[in-house]
């Protein structure tokens, strides 16, 4: 992968500007099938690595189409971007020099190549995102039906309500469904869902929110999740170790997870409480729960085995 040219192309909801490091060249095509289609029959398969920045969906058109020619594609965390062009002294921003920066980013970082889903994968994907939007809608639905007073505009807000629930049911029978139905997600989840406290929705996001689960040590996946204490020492000084950054979604369901872990977890329970009786705090002690869980997950996939297996291991790596 060294050897590949490196194109860094900054994404846009009607357009995108692409930086070529080869050659030097800028260029804007529209982010419509016509304009994603002409510039993916120009990059070389074999020579080229893409690399752009998540953009909540933007950039699904352009994946998918570098995917079926073959083409390395890295997906970056827009944040990891930003903070390379500030340690390059690059302040100003606006869509051509991101292009640029983007680039000069995947040169010197070399971003793995994300794998294609199988089209399983990108189902359950497509699913867990739904899900997650439905229940943000019907938080906001019950809050407003709170807030409101008027009878008529609380039965329509009521209303709301009800479709968003009869929606989520329909979406967790279509996410077991994908999960029955495609062999090495069925593999994956009969082990995840063995722990006390993780259910379809948490094995759901697990699945699709990350993919690396199985294939990372126990520090790899606690800080690509963003429940690593991260170190900020400097000389003589030590700062206080805090996780950062992550992926959100996971981390909202690994939450919830270590919540009922708690309490219905034997093993689970008695970390939190000695945690607690060493004088942690609630929180902090959830947080280290939820790294305890994603970590003892990962060593499940990797090793095939269910929760109740005895050969299940301390992963030292």
């Amino acid at each position: 992968m060294k050897d590949k040219n490196v194109i860094g192309i900054d994404v846009a909801k009607a357009k995108l500007d692409v930086f070529d490091s080869k050659t030097g060249r800028h260029t804007v095509v529209a982010n419509t099938p016509e304009g994603v289609d002409a510039l993916v029959r120009g990059v070389a398969p074999a020579k080229t690595l893409v690399v752009l920045e998540a953009t909540g969906g933007y950039e699904g058109l352009l994946v998918e189409a570098l995917e079926r020619r073959g083409v390395d594609c890295a997906v970056v965390n827009p944040l990891h971007v930003r903070h390379f062009a500030r340690g390059c002294g690059m302040v100003e921003k606006n869509d051509k020099l991101d292009a640029r920066i983007i680039a000069r980013f995947g040169e010197v970082v070399r971003p793995e190549p994300r794998e294609a889903p199988s089209a399983s994968e990108a189902k359950l994907k497509a699913l867990v995102h739904r899900r997650d939007q439905a229940l943000a809608h019907l938080g906001a639905e019950r809050n407003r039906l709170q807030q409101t007073r008027d009878p008529e505009t609380a039965e329509m807000i009521r209303q709301g309500v009800a479709f968003y629930r009869a929606q989520i049911r329909e979406v967790d029978k279509r996410i077991a469904r994908v999960l029955e139905q495609c062999p090495q997600l069925a593999a994956k989840s009969r082990v995840l869902q063995s722990c006390p406290g993780v259910g379809v929705a948490t094995t759901a996001t697990l699945l699709a929110e990350l993919p690396e689960l199985g294939r990372l040590n126990r520090g790899q996946v606690a800080k690509l999740v963003g429940v690593a204490p991260i170190a900020k020492d400097s000389g003589q000084k030590q700062g206080q170790r805090k996780t950062y950054a992550g992926r959100s979604m996971v981390r909202k369901v690994l939450y919830m997870a270590a919540l009922v872990a708690t309490r219905y977890n034997a093993r689970m329970q008695a970390f939190y409480q000695r945690l607690l009786a060493k004088g942690k705090a609630k929180k902090s002690a959830l947080v280290a729960v939820m790294r305890k869980l994603v970590v003892t997950l990962n060593l499940m996939v990797r090793n095939n085995e269910t929760w109740s297996e005895p050969s299940l291991a301390i992963d030292n790596n």
